[in-house]
């Protein structure tokens, strides 16, 4: 679990960055959700459109570009 006295410091941080000149909307989430539920493909056939792999790290880096 992570510590957390170090929160506030992490989401203020998360919120002060920057992206090609975008800043982040940043919100702390408390809620905690079971392990091992994953969307079926079906469920993320909509959202495919919307990613795109990198070619180095296809499994780990993925852009999402809404349109």
């Amino acid at each position: 679990m992570a510590d957390s006295s170090r929160l506030p410091y992490s989401v203020n941080s998360a919120a002060n960055m920057t992206w090609k000149k975008l800043k982040p909307i940043v919100h702390l989430l408390e809620t905690t959700y079971e392990k091992g539920i994953k969307a079926s493909s079906q469920e993320l056939e909509q959202y495919l459109r919307f990613w795109h792999r990198s070619e180095i790290l296809p499994k780990w880096d993925i852009t999402i570009v809404p349109t």
